[in-house]
C-alpha cells in the first residue's frame, strides 16, 4: 500500500518536472535567470552586473595579454595619452550614446591615419563623428526578442533579457552607406549588417551597432560569449587599448539642449558660459522667469485698454437720451450722411413737440400747427416757421456740417427757452470732455518689436553673445512708448481748456478763450491761440474714427463755437 502511494508520487514529479532532456539550446538559453537588483544601469565597463560590461572588457584585457589598457574621462587624460609617444593603440567605446567634440575625433583621427584604430559599439552617436567614417550612413532596424548574427567563423543565438524575462527590443543595423574608405563587413543579422571594418590610411575603424550584444549576462550564455571573442579577435593584440569614457554621454541626454550643444560637436567648441545658464538649467527658476515674463505681457495687453469707470451694482437709471443722441449722430457722421442726420434732427425735434405741446408736425395742414405751437410756446411764428423751413428742406446737396450745428444750435435754444432742457442738462453739454486718440498701428508695433526685442537678448544671452543684454533696454523703451501713445490721448477737449499730450506722454494746457482760429489742410490742423502760441493735429497719428469727429469739432472752431 504505502509503496503503491510513493510510487504514484514520483510519477507525478516526472510528468509535472520542466524541460526533458530533448529540449533544444534556445529553450535552455531563454530559461535562464540572472538574478540581480539593479538592471537600470548600463555599459559600465568594470561593472559586475547583468547590463555592465565587466566580462567584454575582461575578455579584452586577456586578449591584448601584456599590452596597457587606459581610461580617459577627461580630455586632459587623452591629450596626454595622445601626446605620450608615437605608439599606435586601440581607441575603444561600447556604450548607449557617444560624442566628441570636433577637436578631439580629428586629434584621434590623425593617429588613426598613421596606425591606430577605433573601435565603437552604440546605439546612439553624434554626425560629427561619423562624418569622419561616412559620406552616407543610414541605420535600420529590426524589432524583436532575439536575432540570430552571422559571421564567417558561426552563427550565435543573441537575446534581450530583462529581470527574468524575455523582452523585444530595436536590433540596429547599417542600411544605405557610404564609407571613407574600404569597407568590409564582418557580421550581419537578416540580411543586414551590424559590424563593419572600414581601412582609414594605415588604420582601420571598427564600427559595431549593438552594444547591447556584450552585457555580461550575454556573455555567461556560450553563444554570446563566442560572439564577444569573434569580436575582440578582430582587433590588434598588439596595441594598447583607450577606453574613450569621456565621450559616454547619460541615457537621458538631450542633444537638442541648448546648454549642452558644445558636446554634439555642431557648434564651434566652446563651453556656454551664459549668464542665464544658472537659471535656465533649474526648473523652478525657469518656470518662475516665463511666468514673470507672460504675467508682464498680460499686463502690458490688458493695462492699454482704455479705462472706463467701474459700474456699480446698483444704481439709479438715467435718462440716457443724450447718449442715445450721441450715438446716432456718430453713426451718421462716421457714414458722411449729412442730410440723413438732417432726418433724425427733424424726427427728434418733432417727437419732442408731440410730447411737450400735443402739436404733430408731421401731420400739419399749412401753417395752422405751427400757428398752435407758437401760441403754446410763446415763441415768435417767424423763429418756428424758419427752424422748420430748414429741417424740410428738399436740397439734400446744401446740407453740410455747418447746417447741422445751425440747425442743433437752434433746436438747443428753443428746448432751453421753452423749459424742455433744464440748467442741469445744459450743464452737462457744456461739459461734455471730447478725447481724440492715436492710431493702433504705430503704438501696437513699438510694444511688438520692443517684445521681440527683448525675447532676442534673452535668446543672445542664453548663447553667451554679449550684445543681447544691450537689446534689454531698447525693448524696454519700445514697449514705453507704445504703452504711452496708448495710455495718453492725442487731444482732451474740456469745458474750458484743451489739453495736448505729447508721444512721450508730455502735457500741454490751453485756454479755449484763447482760440483765434483754426486752419485745416490733407495733412493735418493748425489751432492759432493768443500770444502766438499754436497747436499743430497730424491726421496721420489718428485713427479714423477719431480724426471724422476731429474734423466735425475744426468745423465747430471756424463758426466759434467752441
Amino acid at each position: 500500500m504505502i509503496g503503491g502511494f510513493l510510487l504514484f508520487g514520483l510519477l507525478l514529479v516526472w510528468l509535472m518536472t520542466p524541460g526533458g532532456g530533448s529540449a533544444s539550446g534556445d529553450a535552455k538559453q531563454k530559461a535562464q535567470v540572472f538574478t540581480s537588483s539593479d538592471w537600470g544601469e548600463r555599459y559600465q565597463p568594470f561593472d559586475k552586473k547583468p547590463r555592465g560590461t565587466y566580462l567584454f572588457h575582461t575578455l579584452l584585457k586577456t586578449h591584448i595579454k601584456k599590452q596597457d589598457m587606459y581610461m580617459t574621462k577627461k580630455y586632459a587624460q587623452l591629450d596626454s595619452v595622445l601626446r605620450k609617444d608615437n605608439k599606435n593603440r586601440t581607441y575603444l567605446f561600447v556604450g548607449n550614446k557617444f560624442a566628441l567634440k570636433n577637436s578631439e575625433i580629428d586629434s584621434i583621427m590623425k593617429k588613426v591615419e598613421n596606425g591606430s584604430d577605433i573601435f565603437f559599439s552604440f546605439e546612439e552617436i553624434t554626425e560629427n563623428v561619423l562624418d569622419r567614417f561616412f559620406d552616407t550612413v543610414y541605420f535600420r532596424s529590426d524589432y524583436a526578442e532575439q536575432e540570430m548574427v552571422y559571421t564567417p567563423r558561426a552563427k550565435y543565438g543573441m537575446l534581450e533579457i530583462y529581470q527574468q524575462d524575455t523582452i523585444a527590443r530595436l536590433w540596429n543595423a547599417f542600411g544605405q552607406i557610404k564609407p571613407k574608405g574600404k569597407a568590409k563587413a564582418l557580421s550581419t543579422f537578416m540580411e543586414m549588417e551590424n559590424f563593419l571594418v572600414i581601412n582609414m590610411g594605415k588604420g582601420k575603424v571598427f564600427v559595431h551597432t549593438n552594444p547591447n550584444m556584450f552585457y555580461n549576462y550575454q556573455l555567461k550564455r556560450n553563444d554570446g560569449f563566442r560572439h564577444a571573442r569573434y569580436v575582440i579577435d578582430q582587433l590588434s593584440s598588439k596595441k594598447d587599448v583607450v577606453l574613450l569614457e569621456l565621450g559616454r554621454l547619460p541615457d537621458d541626454f538631450d542633444p537638442d539642449k541648448e546648454d549642452e550643444a558644445e558636446k554634439t560637436g555642431k557648434g564651434d567648441g566652446k563651453a556656454d558660459t551664459s549668464l542665464l545658464r544658472w537659471l535656465l538649467e533649474r526648473e523652478n527658476l525657469r518656470n518662475a522667469l516665463l511666468l514673470f515674463i507672460g504675467g508682464l505681457l498680460l499686463y502690458v495687453i490688458f493695462r492699454t485698454q482704455r479705462k472706463r469707470p467701474a459700474v456699480p451694482d446698483f444704481r439709479k437709471k438715467k435718462d440716457m437720451t443724450l447718449a442715445f443722441t450721441e450715438t446716432i449722430t456718430s453713426i451718421y457722421y462716421s457714414k458722411q450722411n449729412h442730410y440723413g442726420m438732417l432726418q433724425v434732427q427733424r424726427k427728434n425735434f418733432y417727437a419732442t413737440i408731440l410730447k411737450h405741446y400735443f402739436v404733430d408736425l408731421n401731420r400739419r395742414d399749412g401753417d395752422r400747427e405751427i400757428r398752435i405751437l407758437a401760441e403754446k410756446s410763446n415763441k415768435p411764428f417767424d423763429e418756428i416757421k424758419s427752424l422748420v423751413d430748414k429741417l424740410e428742406t428738399k436740397q439734400a446737396a446744401s446740407v453740410n456740417d455747418q447746417t447741422i450745428i445751425e440747425i442743433a444750435k437752434l433746436q438747443h435754444n428753443f428746448y432751453k427757452d421753452m423749459g424742455i432742457i433744464n440748467e442741469k442738462i445744459d450743464k452737462r453739454f457744456k461739459k461734455r470732455e471730447l478725447v481724440f486718440r492715436r492710431g493702433l498701428l504705430l503704438p501696437t508695433g513699438l510694444i511688438l518689436f520692443g517684445i521681440i526685442a527683448i525675447l532676442c537678448g534673452f535668446y543672445f544671452l542664453v548663447n553667451s553673445i554679449g550684445p543681447g543684454i544691450a537689446l534689454w533696454p531698447v525693448g524696454a523703451i519700445l514697449i514705453t512708448f507704445g504703452v504711452l501713445r496708448l495710455l495718453n490721448p492725442y487731444l482732451r477737449v474740456t469745458e474750458t481748456h484743451l489739453i495736448t499730450y505729447s508721444e512721450f506722454g508730455r502735457k500741454r494746457e490751453y485756454m479755449r478763450e484763447d482760440v483765434i482760429s483754426a486752419k485745416s489742410n490733407n495733412s493735418g490742423v493748425e489751432i492759432r491761440l493768443r500770444n502766438n502760441k499754436k497747436i499743430v493735429i497730424n491726421y496721420w497719428d489718428m485713427s479714423r474714427f477719431d480724426r471724422e469727429q476731429f474734423e466735425r469739432f475744426i468745423s465747430k472752431v471756424h463758426t466759434l463755437d467752441l
